[in-house]
């Protein structure tokens, strides 16, 4: 099938679009229809997490567009109108192709499977190159940004599909093995990791693994053995600040900051769970909740001499101890 593509048309007639319901489901059918030829409404609503009917106004939708036609020979499944020269232009206004053409850049960083099987889509179907976006994010670039992840498909179909893996990863010197749930290709200070869960143990609560890429050496897919995916690891991921977050926040932190870098903290979450919880004529005081000492510890350096930790005892002794290492090596 060729290559297709839609002339955006900025135009008044509508309003701003919620990318949750148009982009991001839009270009998820799209990339579908592109894997495998055709979507089927039942399945492709699950993989959305939306209800049938909520995706059957989308399709009918794209339908109305000559996007995709219905499959005479089977009810509930799609294909695209291959008879349609060329597909209708897509009325969007001017934000919708800026934002669009900066999501385009934004995966040139990553490079790789990333640029081409997650965000390569609005290449495809969004004719972006005289685009101009008027944002630009400042984040850790990617050395080697064509560099190809080994395993990616394999980890990519295992998390999109919900099957297990034998994950085989380098642990000091040492080779391990074991099966697990694999949930999400997490970006992180320009690194990439994996995320997943290991096989549940009676009394013992699953807790999120992190792994970081380079120390996969080997991924075997058990295509026949699904997993469920708890809900609490959305919610787990969105309160994430870090590569070291898990379910379980429990340790409640207080933080004396300067007003100084006051609106950094007004503007910005740096701490999971993060609020301001009193304020005077010099400082104010942050509370937040983190699971490990890691969670916290980066930024509260970061932000040295302008913050200091007041509880938990343990969490100040850390910090203490990293200042200490510093200055005796520095001599």
């Amino acid at each position: 099938m060729g290559k297709k593509k839609i002339i955006i048309a900025t135009t008044a007639k509508r309003g701003p679009r919620k990318y949750n319901t148009f982009l991001n489901r839009f270009m998820r059918v799209l990339t579908a229809l592109n894997r495998n030829g055709y979507i089927r409404t039942r399945p492709m609503a699950a993989e959305l997490e939306v209800s049938e009917r909520t995706l059957q106004r989308l399709l009918l939708a794209m339908r109305d567009d000559h996007f995709i036609l219905p499959d005479e020979h089977e009810k509930g499944k799609w294909i695209f109108n291959s008879e349609a020269k060329s597909f209708e232009k897509l009325d969007i206004n001017d934000q919708d192709a800026a934002t669009m053409a900066f999501l385009c850049q934004l995966s040139r960083i990553f490079g790789g499977q990333i640029n081409k099987s997650v965000l390569q889509s609005l290449e495809k179907a969004f004719t972006l190159e005289e685009t101009d976006s008027p944002f630009f994010m400042i984040t850790p670039r990617v050395k080697q940004p064509d560099t190809q992840l080994p395993f990616y498909q394999d980890l990519y179909n295992a998390i999109q599909f919900k099957y297990k893996i034998n994950l085989t990863y380098l642990s000091g010197t040492a080779e391990k093995t074991v099966k697990v749930w694999p949930f999400s290709l997490i970006m992180c200070d320009g690194m990439w990791y994996l995320g997943y869960l290991l096989e549940p143990e009676a009394k013992r609560k699953q807790e999120i693994r992190t792994l970081r890429y380079t120390h996969i050496l080997k991924v075997e897919p058990l295509a026949e053995e699904n997993f469920e995916k708890p809900a609490w690891i959305k919610e787990t991921l969105k309160d994430a600040r870090n590569i070291w977050f898990n379910r379980d926040r429990c340790t409640r932190v207080v933080m004396e900051v300067s007003n100084r870098i006051k609106d950094y903290f007004e503007l910005t979450e740096y701490f999971p769970a993060q609020k301001i919880i009193a304020q005077g004529p010099e400082t104010f005081k942050v509370e937040a909740k983190i699971c490990v000492h890691n969670e916290a510890v980066p930024n509260i350096m970061r932000f040295l001499p302008d913050i200091k930790v007041l509880e938990p005892k343990e969490l100040k002794d850390e910090v203490n101890r990293r200042i200490a290492d510093y200055l005796a090596n520095k001599k």
